[in-house]
């Protein structure tokens, strides 16, 4: 394997993170936990932002239950971003959507704003009344098992960036064919009339829990996507996918995390469906060079999203990254070759 990509951060860019400070470079906020953002630069020529948000005080496992999706806008992809509100909120009553709103990705295509997310469907579960139209809190983490297997892909969509978004009134992408129990993680990309989506579930071909990557096509944004069987990589557990096209060697690329594993891998393909290993396979590794010459190993390093130029060469990574009560969104610059700058050893 070629030697690990480590990227390198300022000691501001550090400070202002685990300060829960938004600066250059960092989204964070002081009273909720801060998860995976997803952008796209709009015609207005300001990048715009959905990233998940929790509050502090249901814990970070009360992402499953009380995630909300907010929106934030910058001058560019560095920021700092200014976040102008909650677009989905945590709770939506009738809504085969009520409880949580989490994982945003977005993609614009057509002149609209189509804004993926993940959701738990309670209705077989929970029946819902005029006096109590949610779970209470008790009753979520007692059917923490159910809640899991009930998380499904759901579409927004709005004319403007910021909203207001309207929801399908059904989840878009739910357990077939491949894949069981759950789908969620959507990364979405546009091109030549047509939308494809990686997303993970349960692997069919084994017992209980073991997540991957799936493809998927619609010639519609809110589907029905068809998966014919084809996951990206099977050797191992993989989430948290994000997807390209680049203009340059007209292929797509993903990168995704391993389990259990120090770094985020890269993949390519030609049609979207059949994919194989970028070279190299390590697109960077899973903690940070420091100015001071020392390694910072955060406890999560998670949920990558690449913003491309306009030609689709990557050009932004952003990071979902946690330390101790701190969580948000690191941005990394990429090379005109679209790979991380500051090249490392690794440990």
């Amino acid at each position: 394997m070629a030697s690990a990509k480590t990227a390198m951060l300022s000691e501001d860019v550090i400070e202002s993170f685990l300060t829960h400070e938004t600066a250059q470079r960092v989204l964070a906020e002081p009273d909720y936990y801060v998860w995976g953002l997803s952008a796209f630069c709009a015609e207005d020529g300001r990048v715009h932002a959905y990233y998940s948000r929790w509050p502090k005080e249901t814990g970070m496992k009360g992402w499953l239950y009380y995630s909300e999706i907010a929106h934030a806008v910058a001058d560019s992809p560095a920021g700092p971003f200014e976040t102008t509100g909650v677009v989905l909120a945590s709770r939506n009553e009738g809504g085969w959507d009520a409880i949580n709103a989490h994982n945003p990705y977005v993609c614009y295509a057509n002149g609209k704003v189509y804004l993926y997310y993940i959701s738990n469907d309670l209705r077989q579960e929970y029946e819902a009344t005029q006096t109590n139209p949610f779970p209470d809190e008790e009753w979520l983490l007692n059917h923490w098992d159910v809640v899991r297997d009930r998380q499904r892909i759901g579409l927004a969509v709005a004319k403007n960036p910021a909203g207001p978004f309207v929801r399908e009134k059904e989840p878009v992408v739910v357990p077939q064919g491949p894949f069981k129990s759950i789908a969620v993680n959507p990364a979405l990309v546009y091109r030549a009339g047509r939308f494809m989506m990686i997303m993970k579930g349960d692997d069919v071909r084994k017992e209980g829990i073991f997540r991957i990557q799936f493809v998927g096509f619609s010639d519609r944004a809110e589907g029905p996507f068809r998966f014919d069987g084809a996951s990206i990589y099977d050797k191992q557990q993989t989430e948290d996918a994000c997807v390209w096209y680049d203009e340059h060697d007209q292929q797509f690329h993903t990168l995704f995390h391993v389990m259990n594993q120090p770094h985020l891998v890269h993949m390519v393909s030609s049609d979207g469906t059949c994919w194989e290993e970028a070279r190299p396979f390590v697109f960077v590794n899973k903690y940070f060079d420091r100015q001071t010459g020392e390694t910072w190993c955060p406890q999560r390093v998670e949920r990558p999203f690449v913003l491309p130029d306009e030609s689709g060469r990557a050009s932004w990574l952003y990071l979902a990254v946690k330390e101790g009560e701190t969580s948000g969104n690191i941005a990394i610059p990429l090379n005109d070759s679209g790979e991380i700058e500051n090249r490392g050893n690794g440990k």
